[in-house]
């Protein structure tokens, strides 16, 4: 599969904005909306299928070459924020049923997710350290890097919610710059004020 670099700019209302394109068989889609929604996914046809018989390469060039006379360009690494998914396992092993079933799929559940709203993408896991209440468990990170720390969060919240994590996670965050520590964004409980990696 071929695709553009996701691109980005702020509108006249200062909300951002995300174009991005990809093939898969018989076209390319092309994916634009504001940051945190879904937006728009047009199939364009190529090659027998198109109006003038462009090839997916042609049809992504142009898309690209389109998006970037509007003013979207890619966000360097140093200018991205990280939001993080804190999730307390029951079991070191991720062996209870519960864990298995947040689990199964979870990076890709959660990258999925991410990218299709344009807010980022979900870089990596690690796992260990003892979860607060659960001495059997486990303490699991998700590591996001994302385009707005503040559409992250919100993105994390409604993963969360819509892979029914309950009240065993925490999100947390850091702004842009190597010297920012990660600070609590959010937790379903009210006694949370810290985030700890």
């Amino acid at each position: 599969m071929a695709a553009t670099p996701t691109l980005y700019r702020r509108d006249d209302e200062d909300r951002l904005l995300y174009r991005e394109a990809w093939t898969i068989s018989g076209g390319v889609i092309e994916h634009s909306g504001r940051v945190g929604t879904t937006g728009r996914q047009p199939v364009r046809p190529t090659g027998r299928k198109s109006a003038d018989g462009a090839t997916a390469q042609q049809v992504l060039e142009r898309f690209e070459a389109a998006a970037r006379a509007d003013g979207f360009s890619e966000i360097p690494d140093e200018e991205r924020g990280w939001v993080v998914l804190q999730h307390w396992a029951f079991t070191a092993d991720l062996s209870h049923p519960e864990d298995e079933r947040l689990f199964t799929g979870m990076w890709d559940a959660l990258d999925g997710y991410l990218r299709w709203r344009g807010v980022g993408e979900c870089d990596g896991n690690d796992v260990g350290g003892t979860p607060p209440g659960l001495p059997d468990g486990v303490v699991v990170n998700w590591f996001c890097p994302v385009v707005d720390v503040d559409l992250g969060v919100k993105a994390l919240r409604s993963f969360a919610r819509s892979v029914r994590m309950g009240s065993l996670h925490v999100i947390g965050r850091r702004e842009p710059g190597e010297d920012s520590d990660y600070v609590l964004a959010y937790s379903p409980r009210k006694s949370d004020t810290t985030f700890t990696l």
